[in-house]
């Protein structure tokens, strides 16, 4: 089922036609066949176009359209009706239902609906909209700035030594940089997890990493069987996966969101078997015998065919509708008074006990993410929890989670994905002591490298606080680590430094790391770094900040000169809904914190400009300067709609003005990295065309202001 349409109001379009805004977003991107297609037009119409907005010198990249395909949805969703969407995509309508189901909450980071739209079709412009076009063209033109390396070119340049595997201790388990996170084992794992990528991962200490799966693609489902059609197609390419991964002593992990619900209409002779039901999705009740024989005898099966699997992560709570109790308020008649941390545990332990009795010695790592007071649970139903578990199964705590902070005078507590906050929290501390004390192995998931405080360059020079983290778990006795979320994966030197410190333990000094790693640029390096976390520090952090502001496309975002009276989306589209991603921060305290952050990071910035150059060097200031743009993205927008609202013209020019200035310098650092924008579950959140519509965007709102 597609995400329902509704009517809100549209954004405000920068080109004189809604047809060019077509051709300017997905030129060189999109076949020109499809293009004209979907605009109703000739292909040499679309070329004759794309050059009159500035953009004949663009050549064709398949690529967008085979791994970007998440990007193109996202710059088309407000701007196309599904019926052209399908035809600009080449896909079913299954296909994209898919896709925004299963690629890690598309359609919820798009907002769970459709805006409605008019079909856009191609008409001659008028002699006024040609000369509007020609004014863009020149700030196009003016904008393009030479690509030094192309998109999706990842790891083309790195080099690959002897391999040698190297016993390391604990297990550092992260989710592959380019790994897919729908359909994973349809698609080629030697693009997505190429040898020189293993090599770097076995390099810096990683022995471990987790892949998306669903379980009615990968073993026989009896309740949809054209969901598992081609499951021995794709358990080849996961065989094939794990033997290349084992060449270099990394095991691979399958992240289980089980059993998964499905659409009622799907049901047919297994209605007996639904339990909670809503929008339109029917949980399959764990508490029928045929689905936990179903989820054991599934799991069995793949870990037999697949006995080297290193084993199968699991969340079981508020990831995707599993059992009837994922979040609150279950309406299942069979289920609905039994406690979350019943079925919770019911559904780890039968998933261990598959494992256990197939061919393979995989392990089972529980995720206790959920197993929270925002999900409704006490502290004594997580700690039940854990004393009902299979004693084999191994208990994961998001370390930070509960860790109290303070800024700027406001007190809140952390839920996860902060860097900017070293943990752990009391809560991670107390239940991983339970479960060590229980006989489980224990891990702690972190983020390193980047995380949704700023997810879209590889890595954040911020080592120190790494560090502080990873020593606040070791004087805990936690050895295990999850480094990553989707984001994070990048085989970045705060990978090393892990390393390094679990490997050295007390021979381990971070100066005699940064001397290894910067040789004679560690002490200025050093510098710099301490001066990011010093700011960082600052960061006004927040779950709503995370996942609803401007910092995730940052100077990508379009702004429109009225209010735009749409609400945030996850990781997406901010619009103006400033007073959300704020909280809960007045927006004084907010403001005031990024800039302690900014001053700060200019700083470190700036002793990077004057250390001697080198690759090293060069990639950390390509980092910190894109780290920067989308930090002060977030506090202009916010100032920006706050002044919008204000009527304050003299303000809002001065922010424009500073926006496009920094959109110019934001653009050749996108021409110097295929790194920069990119995220796996999001493809690329932006690329230079986002960028430059963005300056045409302002431009036409500096016209009118």
């Amino acid at each position: 089922m597609l995400p329902p349409i509704k009517r809100v109001k549209l954004p405000e379009n920068n080109f004189p036609t809604l047809w060019q805004t077509v051709i300017f977003r997905n030129y060189a991107r999109v076949s020109t066949d499809k293009i004209a297609r979907v605009l109703g037009c000739d292909e040499k119409v679309v070329i004759s176009e794309a050059t009159r907005l500035g953009l004949g010198s663009q050549q064709y990249d398949e690529n967008w359209e085979k791994l970007g395909y998440i990007s193109i949805i996202r710059d088309n969703w407000v701007l196309l009706p599904y019926e052209q969407l399908l035809v600009l995509l080449g896909y079913t309508e299954q296909e994209l239902e898919f896709i925004l189901q299963n690629e890690d909450f598309l359609a919820v980071k798009l907002g769970n609906f459709k805006p409605q739209v008019e079909r856009v079709e191609y008409a001659p412009l008028t002699s006024e909209q040609i000369l509007k076009t020609q004014d863009i063209a020149k700030i196009v033109t003016e904008s393009v700035c030479p690509r030094r390396v192309k998109p999706f070119d990842f790891f083309s340049d790195a080099t690959q030594n002897d391999l040698t595997i190297v016993n390391r201790n604990g297990t550092r388990l992260v989710h592959g940089y380019l790994t897919p996170c729908g359909d994973v084992f349809m698609q080629d794992d030697e693009y997505y997890m190429p040898d020189r990528l293993l090599q770097e991962y076995s390099s810096k200490g990683i022995n471990a990493v987790w892949v998306h799966a669903l379980l009615s693609t990968l073993s026989p489902y009896p309740f949809d069987k054209d969901c598992s059609k081609d499951y021995q197609k794709r358990r080849y390419k996961l065989i094939n996966l794990v033997k290349r991964c084992k060449k270099y002593g990394v095991k691979v992990y399958l992240y289980l969101n089980e059993p998964r619900g499905i659409p009622v209409e799907k049901l047919g002779k297994f209605t007996h078997l639904a339990g909670r039901v809503e929008n339109g999705i029917a949980n399959l009740c764990i508490e029928n015998s045929e689905v936990q024989d179903y989820l054991y005898s599934a799991v069995k099966d793949l870990f037999d065919e697949v006995p080297d699997l290193g084993g199968a992560l699991t969340i079981t709570m508020s990831e995707n509708p599993t059992h009837c109790n994922y979040v609150p308020g279950n309406n299942c008649p069979k289920c609905k008074d039994i406690p979350a941390y019943l079925s919770a545990v019911k559904v780890n332990n039968i998933i261990m006990q598959a494992v256990k009795d197939s061919r393979s010695n995989g392990e089972v790592i529980a995720n206790l993410w959920g197993w929270s007071s925002f999900m409704g649970w006490t502290d004594e139903q997580a700690i039940k929890g854990i004393d009902l578990l299979d004693k084999d199964i191994s208990v994961l705590c998001v370390s930070e989670y509960d860790l109290d902070i303070e800024k700027g005078g406001v007190k809140s507590r952390i839920i996860d994905y902060s860097i900017s906050n070293p943990g752990p929290g009391e809560i991670a501390k107390n239940a991983l002591a339970h479960a060590r004390k229980n006989g489980h192995k224990i891990y702690a998931k972190i983020q390193i490298n980047n995380s949704w405080e700023c997810s879209a360059c590889p890595y954040l020079p911020v080592f120190d606080l790494t560090y502080e983290h990873i020593e606040n778990l070791s004087k805990i006795g936690v050895e295990n680590l999850m480094l990553t979320w989707t984001q994070g994966g990048y085989p970045s030197p705060t990978m090393d430094m892990i390393a390094d410190f679990i490997d050295q333990k007390e021979d381990f000094s971070l100066e005699k790391w940064y001397l290894k790693t910067f040789g004679e640029n560690a002490k200025s390096v050093k510098t710099a770094v301490e001066s990011f976390c010093n700011g960082f520090r600052e960061y006004p952090f927040s779950i709503q900040g995370l996942y609803m502001s401007p910092k995730t496309l940052g100077l990508a975002n379009l702004w429109d000169k009225s209010p735009s009276e749409k609400a945030s989306t996850m990781v997406c589209y901010a619009y103006d809904d400033y007073e959300t991603w704020i909280s809960p921060y007045p927006y004084e305290v907010y403001i005031s914190q990024y800039e302690k952050l900014l001053a700060s990071w200019e700083k470190g910035i700036e002793i990077l400009k004057k250390t001697p150059k080198n690759r090293l060097i060069d990639e950390l200031l390509t980092y910190a300067d894109v780290a920067y743009s989308h930090f002060i993205a977030d506090k202009l927008q916010t100032e920006y709609a706050m002044e919008k609202r204000k009527g304050n013209k003299n303000r809002i020019g001065e922010i424009l003005q500073v926006e496009k200035d920094l959109c110019k310098k934001l653009i050749p650092l996108i021409s110097s990295s295929s790194l920069v924008g990119f995220e796996t579950s999001n493809h690329y959140f932006y690329s230079e065309r986002n960028v430059i519509e963005k300056i045409v965007n302002v431009e036409r709102l500096i016209e009118e202001n």
